[in-house]
């Protein structure tokens, strides 16, 4: 069963997501703290794990893994359960499978990896080296897929997703998200183009959100 997914997201009041561009509160209060309630909510939100977008979690582990190697058979184990000591879990999609990781923690959670068969074998080895667990799917952008097994195998129940945009669209596209945690942020971006808080990537007669109560 597919774990509860919160979208838990601050934005500018134009819904814009790169907190370094916005404008300072008007009374003075220092701009990191509504970041400081952001964090506050999401911790009440107390869900079993939470998760960031690949770009997100690029600004972390920012060497890219070399892709080429070898294939994993048809008969690989799906599932690598690595070191779990942490309360909750930090969960990423890699479609690409080439985020480096450097360490088998993200703000003090364990890792936890979805990724597809395009995965090589050498790719695997650096996960288990590391003891980060992973999920492997067929495609590792089937996100629905990807998180029952999480559920499943995991014991995950419920998930906070804290950015970034393109992955909240992908998720509010396939009819993912259960509940929308928004704090808005007193201040302003402005400018046309820059990430909000929904960015599925389609075209323009795509609907994401038609038919969707959050």
């Amino acid at each position: 069963m597919k774990p509860k997914i919160i979208c838990h997201i601050i934005s500018s009041v134009d819904g814009r997501l790169l907190n370094d561009r916005w404008t300072e509160p008007f009374d003075g209060t220092p701009t990191s703290a509504p970041l400081q309630v952001y964090a506050a909510i999401g911790r009440e939100l107390d869900t079993d794990a939470w998760m960031f977008g690949k770009n997100t979690v690029r600004a972390v582990f920012s060497y890219k893994w070399g892709v080429t190697g070898h294939a994993i058979p048809s008969d690989c184990p799906a599932v690598f359960v690595g070191e779990r000591r942490s309360k909750r879990m930090f969960i990423v999609a890699d479609p690409e499978a080439d985020i480096y990781f450097t360490s088998l923690v993200l703000r003090g959670d364990n890792i936890l990896v979805i990724i597809g068969r395009n995965v090589t074998e050498e790719y695997l080895a650096h996960l288990r080296e590391k003891r980060i667990s992973y999920v492997i799917v067929d495609d590792a952008t089937d996100l629905r897929t990807g998180l029952e097994i999480v559920g499943r195998e995991f014991g995950i129940r419920s998930v906070s997703v804290q950015g970034g945009g393109i992955l909240n669209g992908a998720l509010l596209a396939d009819g993912l998200i259960d509940e929308l945690s928004l704090v808005i942020y007193p201040g302003i971006d402005g400018l046309s183009g820059v990430p909000s808080i929904f960015e599925y990537v389609g075209g323009a007669t795509d609907r994401p959100a038609a038919g969707q109560h959050l």
